[in-house]
């Protein structure tokens, strides 16, 4: 309820820049004593200051509702995510995704279109981008499920770096299986190298986001190789 009540302070007394810096911040401090209280230990991996300093489009693969408070801790940027309008349902998640977030309803075209610009408008003024490319967790044996491919084509048309995170052990932490369940370890984001995307055209994109998942797909390989057992 804190969280939520300075959230909504932040929105109605700030600019929009200002509010986000802020909001990223008391996110950021609320998973880590969410995180405290149920001993998961966030780790990241690759970092860099200069990743902060510059609009990116950011990718992740997509295991658990983890992925977003960790993802708060790690990035160190001004950022929003883009979530399904159903996890507005979702108890505090929802409220935090409507707050930091852009929401979609991927059934609707107006929905698609009206995200697709405030994602615009946000690499525009600035601000970086969070997409989880699958859509929806993995649920299935796969590495990771087909990309959608636009978050690629918002950095292709943009024309800003793409930069992958390949994020570990969130299937472990909370099994699919066993909804609610959470059991204590180590969370870790591995951030690879930005992927540039100046001079590359919309005729590049499937051979664009082929090479990005391939690339993903090998490093959390190498990083979790009983994936996902």
């Amino acid at each position: 309820m804190i969280t939520a009540f300075l959230l909504l302070l932040i929105g109605k007394l700030m600019s929009r820049r200002k509010a986000l810096l802020y909001s990223d911040t008391i996110l950021r401090l609320w998973s880590q004593v969410w995180g405290f209280f149920i001993a998961i230990r966030y780790r990241k991996q690759g970092w860099k200051d200069e990743y902060g300093q510059i609009p990116m489009v950011m990718v992740t693969n997509h295991n658990s509702f983890l992925d977003t408070p960790v993802s708060y801790v790690n990035i160190r940027a001004p950022f929003r995510t883009l979530a399904k309008r159903e996890l507005l349902r979702v108890p505090v998640m929802g409220f935090i995704f409507k707050t930091s977030g852009i929401m979609v309803d991927r059934s609707s075209p107006e929905s698609r279109k009206a995200s697709y610009e405030r994602m615009v408008e946000s690499i525009t003024i600035g601000e970086s981008l969070l997409i989880y490319p699958e859509g929806t967790q993995n649920r299935t044996a796969e590495p990771m499920q087909p990309f959608y491919d636009g978050a690629f084509k918002l950095a292709i048309a943009t024309q800003v770096p793409v930069l992958p995170i390949v994020t570990i052990n969130a299937r472990r932490i909370m099994p699919q299986a066993k909804f609610g369940k959470i059991i204590p370890g180590v969370l870790t984001q591995h951030f690879m190298e930005p992927v540039p995307t100046k001079g590359l055209t919309e005729a590049d994109l499937p051979a664009f986001v082929e090479r990005i998942r391939s690339a993903m797909i090998a490093k959390q390989a190498e990083l979790d190789p009983k994936y996902p057992a």
